[in-house]
């Protein structure tokens, strides 16, 4: 029997692990369990990625051709991958990959765990500007999750519409799916507000914490 003798400690920029999760290079060992997460796990873990909190190390089992020590699956959310054999299976981190994957570079709602009726749904996550910039506001309390249709009533009977990018610039509400683009988002976000120093000011205050 061959013993893993072998361990690295590498640090990854975070954009380049997602990538290779869309990819296909990195997948799971085909004996971890779904991803379930709900809609409160998803915001904290948000919040701390957005605050640049420690989130806790990811442990990876390097695979290659010649000795492939367990069957890989996609990770939750990937669809059709370039690369269907991982270089790397996640043995640790998975919920946390799959909701950064999810979130961030999917391209596609966010599915999660309704907590009341434990049905599976789907979001879309923003960060609403003015709260994020608000000191006085808990960074979780600025994260907000839409559903598929990216309409929804709030609980004083308004309507919050973000189907459409110019109403996410109205709503001042950015999509944290952009957030890898985000130079290409506030170009467009200035556009809208055909560069209104004040909204200006906003976006230039909010980017370093992007």
């Amino acid at each position: 029997m061959n013993s893993i003798s072998t361990f690295d400690i590498t640090k990854y920029f975070l954009l380049d692990v997602l990538k290779d999760i869309k990819t296909g290079r990195i997948q799971l060992p085909d004996f971890q369990r779904d991803w379930v997460w709900d809609d409160t796990h998803v915001r904290r873990l948000i919040a701390s990625v957005s605050l640049a909190y420690p989130i806790g190390a990811v442990m990876m089992l390097q695979q290659s051709i010649q000795s492939r020590q367990f069957k890989p699956r996609l990770v939750d959310g990937v669809l059709k991958p370039e690369n269907y054999t991982p270089n790397l299976l996640i043995l640790d981190g998975q919920q946390r990959l799959t909701t950064m994957f999810m979130v961030f570079l999917s391209e596609q709602p966010v599915i999660i765990k309704d907590q009341k009726s434990q049905k599976m749904i789907k979001k879309w996550y923003y960060l609403d500007i003015k709260k994020c910039l608000n000191p006085e506001c808990d960074r979780r309390n600025a994260i907000m999750s839409l559903p598929e249709s990216k309409i929804a009533r709030t609980f004083t009977g308004g309507l919050i519409d973000c189907s459409a990018p110019e109403k996410e610039y109205q709503a001042l509400l950015f999509p944290l799916s952009k957030v890898f683009c985000f130079s290409e988002w506030r170009s467009k976000f200035s556009k809208y507000w055909q560069y209104d120093p004040q909204k200006l000011e906003l976006i230039d205050t909010l980017e370093p914490g992007v």
